[in-house]
């Protein structure tokens, strides 16, 4: 199943100087200041979006973190963002959201 999350997303602007401004806070993967493009993933928080020497994002690690641990934490992470951000999500994906929510109690969360 594959199901597309619309996330909160903001670029930093930048000052004459190329600092970014407004911008308070730090990267909720890596710890730096937030600059450039960012994406909010619930429950973790702002995250780097883009990176212009190829490694994988802040943002992709965290999805990342999320595929390969436990299906149950996974779905409950998911959930936990439509639940937050409702109108940003499709009738179709709420209801895969909620069918695989309603899978995992009743196989006891074993799955």
């Amino acid at each position: 199943m594959k199901i597309i999350l619309t996330l909160p997303t903001f670029e930093a602007a930048l000052d004459d100087d190329g600092y970014t401004t407004a911008t308070s806070g730090v990267c909720a993967g890596c710890g730096d200041d937030r600059y450039g493009y960012m994406a909010r993933l619930h429950p973790v928080g702002w995250l780097h979006a883009e990176n212009e020497d190829g490694e994988l994002t802040c943002l992709q690690k965290a999805v990342n973190s999320l595929v390969t641990s436990d299906a149950s934490a996974a779905w409950v992470s998911v959930a936990q963002h439509v639940a937050k951000y409702p109108s940003r999500h499709d009738a179709a994906t709420i209801r895969s959201v909620l069918r695989e929510l309603a899978n995992l109690v009743t196989a006891g969360g074993n799955r």
